[in-house]
């Protein structure tokens, strides 16, 4: 029995020691123990043999090793790097994860920041990049992002330290950005065009504040390609009604690509509604319009979704007989249809 057994785990080291991905979860961490973990972990990077594809770890509530195994993970040709930190708010992002040549996706949670390294050229392969609670200076972030020349999709939640940040990446084809827009100069920043995003997401929104107000309508207006929209709200009653002013919008541009529309958490406020109104003022080929009313005494959840499709008749018959404005052709040229219209 106990040379069976030592034939079984001669197999089986040979095979985790050949792995391509790797993954410590919480529930690995919870089943062995803090003394055994580390000693596992180890033990498998430091006698890995081969290139690896994807290493995965979740942080446990207590010191580790991670500079060293980032070290040796660094010299595996790994393409794809998921860390996540959910305890330690003061955790300093080894530099050897910029060692990570042929990085092409990277997800980090609960990092510090604390400076590039001089050597750093950028992630050339890098396609997704998702960044949550990370904290750094705007220097770093730029310089991070801008040296990312293949990047597609840009996720980024609750960073700290941002009074006000630079999207220069013009290659994205999806970018998600929640809770932490404090635009500040961000409008003058903007490239002309994002012409390869098809996807937009623009979570938590307080639309009240003028700096984030016009920062959504740049933002809409440096997409011209997208196919998808979803934007949430963030309820602030001390703002909710602060936008007075209009926005400079060019009467021209139009969503000649947009799909879907999703609109959630709507309270109702006149800058929403003046968005809202905006985005479908250009939008001209629109399949799905779905909006959300945030739970409260006014709005109890209320839920719809709107499909739009041409009807050649009215298409037509408005051509021939109406010389009026986009928008009474947008009204007229599409029939509506509304579904699932309820009250909670």
């Amino acid at each position: 029995m106990a040379a069976r057994m030592g034939v079984l785990s001669t197999k089986w080291k040979a095979h985790w020691l050949s792995l391509r991905h790797l993954r410590f979860d919480e529930a690995f961490w919870d089943e062995v123990g803090e003394d055994k973990g580390s000693s596992i972990v180890s033990n498998i990077l430091f006698h890995h043999k081969g290139p690896l594809q994807k290493f995965s770890l979740f942080i446990p509530p207590y010191s580790i090793n991670l500079s060293q195994w980032l070290s040796f993970v660094s010299r595996t040709g790994v393409k794809n790097i998921f860390l996540f930190n959910w305890y330690d708010d003061d955790l300093v992002l080894p530099s050897h994860i910029f060692e990570c040549k042929e990085l092409m996706k990277l997800k980090l949670r609960r990092f510090v920041l604390n400076h590039l390294p001089r050597d750093f050229k950028g992630f050339a392969n890098l396609r997704s990049l998702e960044l949550y609670y990370i904290e750094c200076n705007l220097d770093d972030f730029g310089s991070l992002i801008s040296n990312c020349p293949r990047l597609t999709l840009l996720r980024l939640e609750n960073y700290i330290g941002l009074g006000h940040f630079i999207i220069d990446v013009p290659s994205l084809e999806s970018l998600v950005i929640k809770h932490f827009l404090d635009a500040g100069a961000v409008v003058k920043w903007f490239p002309l065009a994002f012409n390869h995003m098809s996807k937009l997401c623009l979570s938590e929104l307080k639309l009240g504040r003028a700096d984030v107000y016009h920062f959504v309508f740049h933002m809409v207006q440096s997409c011209p390609f997208i196919k998808e929209l979803k934007i949430s709200f963030w309820p602030d009653k001390a703002v909710i009604n602060a936008v007075q002013q209009e926005h400079d919008c060019d009467g021209n541009y139009k969503l000649a690509h947009l799909l879907k529309v999703k609109i959630t958490e709507i309270t109702g406020s006149l800058a929403e509604l003046k968005f809202i109104e905006y985005v479908l003022a250009i939008s001209v080929v629109l399949e799905k319009f779905f909006f959300n009313f945030i739970d409260s005494r006014n709005f109890r959840g209320a839920n719809s979704e709107v499909q739009f499709w041409p009807d050649k008749e009215v298409i037509n018959t408005v051509q021939q007989e109406h010389d009026c404005d986009d928008n009474y052709k947008v009204a007229h040229l599409l029939k509506v249809k509304i579904t699932g219209l309820q009250d909670h």
